[in-house]
């Protein structure tokens, strides 16, 4: 059976494919089904569809926020009740960024780098920009020497010049993707940092919010932390899914991860509509 790979980056945020050759990549590697989420954008997705339309590919949208919640939550919205067209809905998380990279590049100015505004945006490559991109131009006009250094100076959490996000609660977050078609799924929950317990006491008012999935397969999760997450599905009615989370150049994990690490295709995407339609 063919696996699917429901997260996956382009360009559009912090990953080195564009939107069209990841399609190209997804059909290389036999995939059944792939869906694009980038970071707080949106703006990926219609060559990301015209490509999938022109291979006769699934190619489904979607997009990954983060949110004001425990630890590092982050939410994907996923396309399956809207293929093939951007709800003009979701160009409001656009705004969810933007506002974080202004107020970063007004800090590290404050600290001495001072960065062309018109560069960033070069080397985001008409993307949503992100941290990668402010590291990068700042190795170029010669304030770090390497992009780890100007993490651990300047860009990592803890500090001075440090921004974070701008990220809306959970609530609001779900009803925005429903609103919009797209089934709202946890990514990587481990990520969260709640213990067995706590996780699944938490369960019942996400699932009152309009959550339809878990990321269940993801690199970050070994095989006993996937099992447990399958069993809080099974356990909420809940679907599990699986993605690699793929970032080309700038993350090690290969698009192929799914076909040895997951045992889900095309019936996923199914459960997933199936899901959406009965909440």
């Amino acid at each position: 059976m063919l696996r699917v790979d429901l997260h996956v980056h382009s360009t559009a945020s912090d990953g080195t494919y564009s939107p069209a050759d990841l399609v190209k990549l997804a059909r290389f590697n036999n995939l059944a089904a792939l869906a694009l989420c980038d970071h707080d954008t949106v703006e990926g997705l219609p060559e990301f569809f015209g490509a999938g339309r022109e291979a006769g590919y699934l190619a489904l949208g979607g997009l990954e926020l983060s949110l004001d919640y425990r630890g590092t939550t982050h939410l994907l919205g996923l396309g399956v009740g809207a293929r093939g067209e951007l709800p003009e809905s979701l160009e409001a998380v656009k705004g969810f960024r933007l506002e974080r990279n202004r107020r970063l590049h007004e800090c590290l100015a404050g600290a001495g780098v001072r960065l062309s505004w018109e560069r960033l945006l070069e080397i985001s490559g008409g993307g949503q920009m992100g941290r990668p991109h402010f590291a990068r131009a700042m190795v170029e006009a010669g304030y770090c020497q390497s992009l780890p250094e100007a993490f651990d100076r300047y860009l990592a959490k803890g500090r001075p010049t440090y921004v974070d996000k701008v990220r809306p609660v959970p609530k609001k977050a779900l009803a925005l993707l429903r609103g919009s078609g797209f089934a709202p799924v946890l990514a990587h929950p481990v990520s969260m940092g709640l213990g067995a317990d706590e996780f699944v006491r938490a369960m019942p008012e996400w699932v009152d919010w309009g959550l339809v999935g878990l990321e269940a397969y993801h690199p970050d999760q070994g095989p006993d932390f996937s099992g447990f997450i399958v069993g809080v599905c099974d356990r909420f009615g809940l679907v599990a899914t699986a993605g690699s989370d793929f970032h080309g150049a700038n993350k090690k994990t290969p698009l192929s991860w799914v076909k040895d690490h997951s045992p889900l295709g095309l019936e996923v995407v199914g459960a997933l509509t199936h899901a959406l339609d009965r909440r």
